[in-house]
């Protein structure tokens, strides 16, 4: 049930009356949205609830043996047990396939090797996997560490972990974001109802007019026949993709946060105009914020920072980059991915001590390079999403023809990158009021409008490229 199909605005509409005929009372609306949320999560497949539920259980539990004890032996137990048992299961479902392809020519065609990679193949990544599991774990080691107490009920955890607007790719919620708005009776306000549906209607526009687009008249064509295609035609797809799953990812963060507003809920921004970044540092700051933060947080500063002395600290920065890439798919090409950011970031750091601490200068024309070096660095690392292989990666790379003559909808496409990415922020924040001050019913004609026409578009279109990781 994906947000660009028409059974989704079925059910976000049904889901959405009952609830605010039960709004004022807490436990009907928290039991009303878990019980909505398993069923959009159900709907991927059936087998996915066991997992969820089963984090779900685990890591309610082994938060409240935690506050039960004072003896450090069994917080730390029980804090083994949340790690072990999540990551054990993303680490079987995700990766258990690439561990034994590793392994093969080590095993050859022994028994064991036979045996691990039946096991390996009957392993199907679950749906969200990646992102609930992270949130789950921020959970049980903000309890460990004392910042945050535990949640009040199962049903409140249950919530928490699986509340359907951001389950199956985010933005990633931290325990202390969610819980406290449980508390809060939601007001059915005109202005949220404006502002959510104007989330909507803007995710659903990035999907189907410039991310679809793009995939169709550009990168697509490119990626799958690159010995057709001039090499400035190649350059022109890979950084179209840039823009492609930019407006394709920040379009369903969009559809996630308005849609969790509709109900009365705050979620965190995840992207800031990333590809506005002139360092790879400012653009981990930007992209994916949710998921920079949490490894930032759960990862870089336990390991020690910046604070351990100058080569601990590259290490640190490539081991938190790696676990960044590996997070988002198991493959040689994502190892590769993590490295070089990591490897990128420590240069940058480098070559800002040499500076007295000054990474670019700030004159408009080094300001510049500095963008156009940034931009190239992730658009051609980003062929590791992209490309389904090395060979894939490679062809892009090296194999020319001569075609130039490009569909007038890559070009549409393409200015539409450039106009919508990089207005001032004044623009969007003066037509964002402009639209959500007009009369209830004006609004709703508009933006009903646009989510249908948007929908009818999307019915046939590609799933939201991030459902993959």
């Amino acid at each position: 049930m994906a947000f660009h199909t028409w059974q989704f605005g079925v059910f976000l509409v049904i889901v959405l009356g009952v609830f605010w005929l039960v709004a004022a009372h807490r436990n009907a609306r928290s039991s009303l949205l878990l019980i909505a949320s398993y069923v959009f999560y159900g709907s991927w497949e059936p087998w996915f609830l066991l997992l969820i539920v089963f984090s779900t259980i685990l890591d309610y539990h082994c938060a409240r043996w935690m506050v039960a004890t004072e003896n450090p032996a069994k917080r730390r137990a029980a804090l083994l047990a949340s790690l072990v048992g999540n990551l054990g299961l993303l680490a079987y479902f995700k990766y258990s396939l690439w561990g034994v392809e590793l392994l093969n020519p080590m095993l050859g065609g022994s028994e064991v090797g036979a045996s691990l990679q039946r096991v390996a193949w009957s392993a199907v990544v679950p749906v969200g996997i990646s992102f609930y599991t992270f949130q789950t774990l921020s959970y049980t080691i903000d309890v460990y560490r004392g910042t945050l107490k535990p949640a009040r009920n199962l049903l409140d955890f249950a919530l928490f972990v699986s509340f359907f607007p951001q389950l199956v790719a985010g933005p990633i919620v931290r325990a202390s974001q969610f819980l406290p708005q449980l508390d809060w009776t939601p007001r059915f306000t005109r202005e949220r109802l404006h502002d959510g549906l104007y989330r909507i209607a803007t995710g659903l526009m990035k999907k189907a007019l410039i991310s679809d687009t793009l995939a169709l008249y550009l990168v697509d064509p490119v990626h799958n026949e690159p010995g057709e295609w001039a090499a400035w035609i190649h350059v022109l797809a890979i950084f179209g993709f840039s823009f492609q799953i930019y407006f394709d990812f920040s379009g369903y963060t969009d559809i996630a946060i308005g849609t969790a507003r509709l109900f009365g809920f705050d979620l965190p921004e995840n992207f800031n105009s990333p590809m506005q970044s002139k360092s790879i540092r400012e653009f981990w700051r930007r992209w994916h914020t949710t998921l920079s933060f949490w490894v930032r947080d759960y990862v870089y500063f336990p390991l020690g920072g910046s604070k351990r002395g100058e080569l601990r600290v590259v290490i640190n920065l490539i081991l938190t980059m790696v676990i960044i890439g590996l997070w988002h798919g198991a493959s040689v090409l994502w190892l590769i991915y993590g490295l070089l950011q990591g490897i990128t970031m420590a240069l940058e750091r480098w070559f800002e001590r040499l500076r007295g601490g000054v990474l670019f200068a700030t004159t408009p024309l080094r300001k510049g390079i500095s963008w156009v070096m940034t931009f190239s660095f992730v658009s051609f690392t980003l062929l590791a999403v992209r490309g389904e292989s090395f060979e894939s990666v490679y062809a892009v790379l090296t194999v020319f023809g001569d075609e130039t003559e490009l569909s007038i909808w890559a070009w549409v496409a393409l200015a539409a990158c450039v106009l919508t990415h990089f207005q001032p922020e004044a623009f969007y924040t003066a037509l964002k009021a402009r639209i959500i001050a007009l009369p209830t019913v004006a609004h709703g004609l508009f933006v009903g409008l646009v989510i249908g026409t948007m929908v009818y578009v999307m019915s046939s279109s590609n799933a939201f490229i991030y459902f993959q990781f």
